[in-house]
């Protein structure tokens, strides 16, 4: 294949594979929580009011103090309250995320900068957490936490390009439109973007993408930046207790969950732009979130449908009307896992939320709907011929995807609470693994004729290891390769001393509310922004 001016590399005999793509992470969002109270390693009351006084020692008066990562699981399930933060940040307005990002804890003076108080009621998608007594806790779900962050002061075009870049350096080592416009296009106007990625805005605005896809089609000339897809919500998460089931939660019988977006909203909107030829991604953790979603698609014009011949062994290329589901983190049976694949859905699971919710998915759900299959169904998935990719939802859980295949290969062997494993029948094999990090990924983002494959014609997108990552996923976790390099357009992006004779990447030194990067190609190249 090397052409009498290619530049030959020596890789020393390591084992190399196409550039990993994680089809799911939050990147500007991630590069913001870099620079923020990093709470997921607490494992004590005391610990997480320390960490709050430090940044709190630090800030000047009237400073928003914002955090993220925190796991009431990590402490034996007590729910924080703003008692735990109000004695140390007197000065300050405080908002802390839940690792999942569907709850989070303010403070009284950020309930008081928002003119909440204990008559404020829970809004539409939402929830306004108070005490026994009708006194606010200062948790608050979903929908509720817009009642705080709006008061956030936002981020200027400087700190988003900053974001962007320490986000961009974490990966390769290891408002959206706002974002896409004036962060991203910049960025890759500049030859500035180290990594592909596959931008998308939230659902609402199908007709300002519709006109630039006319105007511009959807990539950037660079070849760094796509766009074309659309997000929206059905419900929540499992953690705080607002993903969307059709049985009410073991751990409370007065509550079903949250449906974020209406019904007839998501119809409507799901529709009109499938008739634009765009790409829809809807989030969907419960059980009837999910069913509602599958729904969806199916109700779909036919001749608007993707084909049913879904399947991610590079063999066959779909159209570009490729709807995806996030997470399809709880399925009600089989009846959805068929549905899921006759609709031709790109099922984006993440394998590693798994650990964040195997302490508390038996007492939320009980056994019956915590079992692999209905839970976590990525095998499942898989053997029912549905598209599977797998995304880390970063910053909501590492940006780590050698993690999230030793998960996916190793689901059988966890255990829970009880003691009891949590499979079998939940682990994927190594192959399966990698592929739907690779080709899975390349799928959910439309460019399987470019990348998640080695092969002439397609983009050198490669990830170097220092010996043999299939032989590694099952078994211990420390016997997992350590990434030495990746490489994006055959130039060297990372690890580049290991190799030295490798040309380097013009950005290799450049970057590694929210858009969502679904398919960053990560450790190597692609995003979904």
């Amino acid at each position: 294949m090397a052409e009498p001016l290619t530049q030959l590399v020596d890789l020393q005999g390591s084992f190399v594979t196409p550039g990993l793509i994680d089809a799911h992470v939050h990147i500007l969002f991630g590069g913001c929580t870099l620079q923020q109270i990093d709470l997921r390693y607490v494992t004590s009351k005391t610990g997480f009011i320390l960490e709050v006084q430090k940044a709190a020692d630090k800030a000047a008066p009237g400073e928003w103090l914002l955090g993220h990562g925190w796991a009431e699981a990590n402490w034996g399930g007590e729910m924080p309250s703003l008692t735990w933060v109000d004695p140390v940040t007197p000065n300050n307005p405080v908002m802390l995320s839940r690792m999942d990002m569907h709850m989070a804890l303010v403070n009284s003076a950020a309930l008081r900068l928002a003119t909440l108080d204990d008559s404020t009621e829970s809004p539409s998608g939402g929830r306004v957490n108070k005490d026994s007594q009708g006194h606010l806790t200062g948790m608050l779900a979903d929908h509720a936490m817009t009642l705080v962050s709006t008061h956030i002061p936002k981020q200027t075009h400087e700190d988003k390009h900053r974001a962007l870049h320490i986000a961009a350096n974490h990966l390769l080592s290891k408002d959206a439109w706002d974002s896409l416009e004036a962060v991203y296009m910049v960025a890759a106007d500049q030859g500035s973007l180290p990594m592909r990625i596959v931008a998308m805005v939230p659902l609402p605005t199908w007709r300002q993408l519709h006109t630039r896809v006319q105007q511009w089609g959807r990539s950037h000339p660079g070849g760094r930046l796509y766009w074309g897809g659309l997000k929206d919500f059905a419900d929540g998460s499992l953690g705080s207790q607002t993903a969307l089931m059709h049985q009410p939660y073991a751990s409370d019988p007065s509550s079903s969950g949250i449906r974020l977006t209406p019904q007839e909203t998501l119809q409507e909107l799901v529709a009109a732009a499938d008739m634009a030829g765009l790409q829809v991604a809807i989030h969907a953790i419960g059980d009837r979130a999910n069913d509602e979603v599958i729904a969806l698609y199916q109700s779909l014009p036919a001749e608007r449908m993707p084909s049913s011949n879904n399947t991610t062994d590079g063999t066959r290329s779909l159209t570009t009307r490729r709807h995806r589901i996030e997470h399809v983190q709880h399925l009600s049976g089989p009846l959805a896992l068929a549905a899921l694949r006759d609709a031709g859905v790109v099922a984006v699971t993440n394998p590693l939320h798994l650990l964040s919710d195997l302490d508390i998915i038996e007492a939320k759900l009980g056994r019956d709907r915590a079992k692999p299959g209905l839970a976590f169904p990525s095998k499942a998935l898989l053997k029912a011929g549905v598209a599977v990719a797998f995304g880390s939802d970063w910053p909501v859980m590492p940006a780590e995807p050698l993690a999230t295949m030793h998960t996916a290969a190793n689901s059988d062997n966890l255990t829970l609470p009880s003691g009891s494993l949590w499979g079998p029948g939940a682990s994927v094999t190594p192959e399966e693994a990698l592929l739907s990090h690779t080709v899975g990924g390349a799928v959910a983002c439309n460019l399987e004729s470019e990348v998640g494959m080695l092969r002439p014609g397609m983009r050198a997108d490669f990830t170097v290891y220092q010996h043999s990552l299939l032989h590694s996923l099952v078994g211990d976790a420390a016997l997992l390769p350590e990434v030495t390099a990746t490489f994006v357009d055959g130039a060297c992006a990372f690890g580049c001393h290991n190799f030295l004779s490798a040309p380097m990447a013009a950005t290799a030194t450049a970057a590694r509310q929210d858009s969502m990067i679904h398919g960053l190609t990560a450790n190597s190249s692609v995003g979904f922004a």
